[in-house]
């Protein structure tokens, strides 16, 4: 049991990939520029690097992944 994180340390670690999330889809949803959707791209991107650099389940990945995938073309760009 030991070697587990304790629950604190767990959502220590989710607190950077969620407040990118969080931002993310504030960016989408409160910004009427085009560039919008860029800043989100980047902001998903740093989540998806924070949450697999603190190993995170691949549950949280995979909500990030989302994201990215829906995304416009545009912002891949």
């Amino acid at each position: 049991m030991a070697d587990r994180p304790t629950h604190s340390t767990d959502a220590d670690a989710r607190a950077p990939a969620r407040q990118l999330l969080l931002s993310g889809d504030n960016t989408l949803k409160n910004r009427d520029n085009p560039e919008r959707f860029a800043r989100a791209r980047r902001r998903y991107e740093d989540a998806r690097e924070v949450a697999v650099a603190a190993g995170l389940e691949p549950g949280i990945v995979e909500i990030i992944d989302r994201r990215l995938a829906e995304m416009p073309e545009a912002a891949a760009g």
